[in-house]
């Protein structure tokens, strides 16, 4: 919206009556919390034009150049216009805006005391804003910061943990960093005592026998107990359950 713009440059012009109206700057308002634009760089003119090139009808050409020192946090712009009965039209410039260059607009800073922990000092942290569209600063130690809705800062990067080496012992624990290497340096002692690789045996496909089996002489209960046993051997044969 026109009203969330982080710079604004409003021209004030009054009428000049004779033949032809005309027009006059009579004001140039640069109203913007940071210098955005440079006020001292900016400069309007006022003109004749035709309207379109199909009819002679008569218009008025405004030309305003200003500098911008910084890239701003949106690439929109909008062009807006009143007349004298307050009546406004506005228009958005959404596509082709492009910033390019490094900013002439000083760094912003800013200094907060900091404790990581009950244990710790406290601790100054400096910053030096680096990017203010995406409102990325940086520190005295070259760690990235930001803010979140509330103004409250959030450290982006921290410091790379590296764990020191535990020191050499004579009996290590699971939890030692040499204690992989001692299981593999036994592992390769066990293989010049006895190597089981040159006597392993790979096992064959599965086979079945079938034999004949004498049903007269089971017992009703028996025969049901083989006839389950062997429905559950086929279906683990099978890949069941």
């Amino acid at each position: 919206r026109a009203t969330d713009a982080e710079a604004e440059i409003k021209v004030r012009l009054g009428a000049e009556y004779g033949e032809v109206l005309e027009y006059a700057v009579v004001d140039i308002i640069h109203e913007q919390e940071e210098g955005l634009v440079d006020p001292g760089g900016t400069a309007v003119a006022v003109g004749g034009a035709r309207c379109n090139a199909s009819d002679d009808a008569a218009c008025h050409e405004f030309t305003i150049q200003f500098v911008v020192t910084a890239p701003l946090e949106s690439d929109v712009m909008a062009i807006s216009a009143m007349d004298v009965d307050r009546r406004i039209t506005t228009t958005y410039v959404n596509d082709g805006v492009e910033f390019t260059g490094e900013p002439i607009l000083p760094a912003r800073t800013a200094e907060f005391v900091v404790k990581r922990g009950n244990q710790h000092p406290a601790e100054t942290v400096r910053l030096v804003q680096e990017d203010r569209r995406y409102d990325v600063w940086t520190d005295q130690d070259g760690f990235a910061w930001t803010r979140n809705s509330y103004g409250s800062w959030l450290q982006l990067t921290h410091a790379g943990f590296e764990r020191p080496p535990d020191p050499g012992v004579s009996v290590m624990t699971r939890i030692h960093d040499g204690f992989a290497g001692l299981i593999e340096a036994e592992r390769e002692r066990a293989l010049l005592v006895f190597d089981s690789g040159s006597i392993e045996k790979t096992v064959g496909g599965s086979f079945s026998i079938d034999a004949p089996v004498r049903t007269e002489r089971l017992t009703p209960e028996l025969l049901a107990l083989l006839q389950s046993e062997e429905a559950r051997a086929v279906r683990h044969l099978q890949g069941g359950r």
